[in-house]
């Protein structure tokens, strides 16, 4: 595996990227060293034959072909070559590291559901897991060079415990002239039937439930090996290795320096090292380097993926999780939030950093003069939109129920307002009420209309009846208040017909809307204890 620089990158300090450039291992100096000190050794033999063995009038041929050679690198387009052949390579490598198997899923599904305590249970729960990680070492086996050393033969894979001699007789007898990597799985299932006939998974639900992570693992092997059966095309990776390397062999004679004043292509300064070959150098091989290593990561290089680490890795946990953990839950005991809200504690370096306490984009628009709200207002009214109107005349809609304005009491947020109005709230009960839901005055003078509600929500205990349940929190307040309208609304109709005007007259109105308050500090995490201004509105301490 390749060198991990993690945590040297937990912080962003220029020494420690300075330090991060310099590493070795896994390093893209150790990738390209070799082939750079070829390419500067090969262009200081041509430069000291270019200076000390050519004559004048050789030297006046070589400084043409030079000017030649050096307008003409264009023609070799190795920036579109290699940046699409290096995302092509990196798409393929995250694919196979997305898809390299972890089996915690198959175990823990399997712990769960799969029941019993006797040796019967046992031998099933390990039995599936250890066939999983069978088939996934016969994967592997095949396509990864490590661990085909690690186990040359399938008499091996029974010395190292993933099989017994009995599944390997057992696998012998069964006759495929291709791999047998299903047979692991398909021995999973059976076994998966096997305890549902024992009446060892409550039902089919729990049965399907193993067997799609185990065909989810399944999957993930399937495509690794996939992508080991049909590579890149070979022409492709050749066709950008030959790009990068003739490139680079032109401009051992392009990019020399030219040390006659009278040539048409002198140059300003002869330094005869060249400094920006040689780091552009740097970066297109090891752009290569990278898309090489990539290409295939089944392999032993420092960066390709440690399948052998996998293995062993995923035969001890699912054995862990599903026998040695299994229903070993520790006791229940009240945590120390029981009866607090959940503060958790930070050590006192940790405290000193800010927490990035995050809230809505939106809410801070009291803030901005073009979308705050006037202190003075009390009430928004809230009223149909006239395009809907002017649709439903085209289309020939007519509302059921006739259109009305609703005014709206004003509660907002006041974490950034300097305002000194507190809501008081008769009703809070803390520490056993969360929420508060009351209802806002919804206007309407008509007598029979039933009023308009966004939610239509009952309050409890209307008009003598049995109590109702709120929607959206069962532990909620409901107020129902009457108000006297003395005004006269008129209901907008089509031009068709004349408005529809009511006679005036005092009308005993409910409140239907709801609003939700919050009482209190929040049961779960204290979203109000770092902000100072919420104590301020909200008043906490009464």
């Amino acid at each position: 595996m390749a060198y991990n620089y993690h945590y040297d990158l937990a912080t962003s300090q220029r020494k420690v990227i300075l330090k991060l450039i310099f590493k070795w291992k896994g390093s893209i100096w150790k990738a390209i060293y070799q082939d750079l000190l070829l390419w500067c050794f090969c262009y200081a033999v041509i430069s000291c034959i270019y200076r000390f063995a050519l004559d004048r009038s050789q030297q006046d041929t070589f400084e043409r072909f030079m000017q030649f050679c050096n307008r003409r690198l264009d023609y070799i387009p190795i920036n579109f070559m290699l940046g699409f052949f290096v995302t092509t390579v990196i798409n393929r490598w995250m694919t196979q590291f997305a898809n390299l198997g972890m089996i915690d899923n198959i175990a823990l599904f399997t712990s769960m559901y799969l029941n019993g305590n006797d040796d019967r249970g046992r031998m099933l729960r390990r039995s599936i897991v250890r066939y999983c990680v069978m088939a996934q070492t016969m994967v592997f086996r095949d396509i990864h060079i490590g661990v085909r050393k690690r186990f040359p033969t399938l008499e091996t894979m029974v010395a190292a415990g993933i099989m017994t001699e009995q599944d390997l007789e057992k696998f012998n007898d069964c006759e495929s002239r291709y791999a047998k990597y299903w047979l692991g799985f398909n021995w999973s299932f059976s076994l998966l039937n096997e305890a549902r006939a024992e009446n060892r998974l409550e039902s089919a639900y729990t049965q399907n439930a193993i067997a799609e992570e185990i065909r989810t693992f399944r999957s993930g092997l399937s495509l690794i090996w996939t992508y080991d059966w049909v590579p890149l095309p070979l022409m492709y990776p050749q066709l950008v290795f030959m790009a990068v390397h003739c490139y680079y062999l032109v401009c051992l004679v392009s990019r020399q320096f030219v040390i006659n004043s009278d040539a048409p292509n002198t140059t300003e300064i002869d330094l005869a090292v060249p400094f920006m070959t040689i780091i552009e150098f740097t970066f297109y091989m090891g752009w290569l380097k990278v898309a090489m290593d990539l290409l295939n990561p089944f392999g032993e290089d420092e960066d390709d993926f440690d399948c052998n680490f996998l293995i062993d890795r995923n035969l001890t946990v699912a054995m862990g999780i599903v026998d040695d953990t299994y229903r070993a839950h520790p006791d229940l005991e009240k945590d120390m939030f029981w009866n607090d809200t959940v503060s958790p504690l930070y050590s006192k370096e940790a405290a000193q950093r800010d927490v990035n306490f995050y809230f809505g984009s939106a809410t801070n628009a009291d803030d901005d003069k073009r979308r705050k709200i006037p202190d003075d207002r009390r009430e928004i009214t809230m009223v149909p939109h006239p395009f809907n109107e002017k649709m439903d005349q085209i289309y020939g809609i007519k509302p059921s129920r006739t259109p009305f304005e609703s005014f709206v009491e004003i509660r907002r947020d006041q974490r950034n307002s300097t305002g000194t109005r507190k809501p008081t709230w008769d009703n809070r009960q803390r520490g056993s009420k969360f929420f508060q839901k009351r209802q806002s005055r919804s206007f309407s003078c008509f007598p029979d209309e039933k009023p308009r509600s966004s939610t239509d929500v009952e309050s409890p205990y209307i008009n003598g009846g049995p109590p109702k349940i709120c929607y959206n929190n069962p532990e909620c307040i409901l107020e129902e208040e009457t108000e006297t309208c003395p005004h006269t609304l008129t209901a907008p109709s089509p031009s068709t017909n004349p408005p529809l005007q009511k006679p005036k007259k005092h009308v005993q109105i409910s409140n239907k809307r709801e609003s939700v308050i919050s009482l209190g500090r929040s049961k779960s995490f204290n979203h109000f204890g770092e902000h100072v201004d919420y104590h301020d509105y909200y008043d906490f301490d009464k």
